[in-house]
């Protein structure tokens, strides 16, 4: 797994690890090894605006939306977004 870069702030660096570890709960729901995903393609998930929004929903709501959002093995984070939105709108 690649290395979070230096933050500038608490704040910023709970954003970054929170963004690594819904990389993380992506890759295991989709069956990807996380060390095994490029550093460009990790930075890439870490900047699509989607994943701020799902870092602040909790991990059990994110598993019960992955059901209905995945698209075989891919698992689309606007869908996913989309399927919490469906399943705990209020999360």
């Amino acid at each position: 797994m690649p290395v979070a870069p230096a933050s500038s702030g608490r704040a910023a660096g709970a954003r970054v690890d929170r963004g690594y570890e819904l990389f993380r709960l992506w890759c295991e729901l989709t069956g990807r090894v996380p060390r095994s995903v490029p550093v460009d393609e990790v930075a890439a998930f870490l900047g699509r605006p989607e994943v701020r929004t799902l870092s602040r929903v909790p991990d059990e709501v994110l598993r019960d939306a992955a059901g209905a959002a995945r698209r075989g093995p891919a698992l689309p984070l606007e869908r996913w977004l989309a399927a919490v939105r469906i399943v705990r709108p209020h999360a």
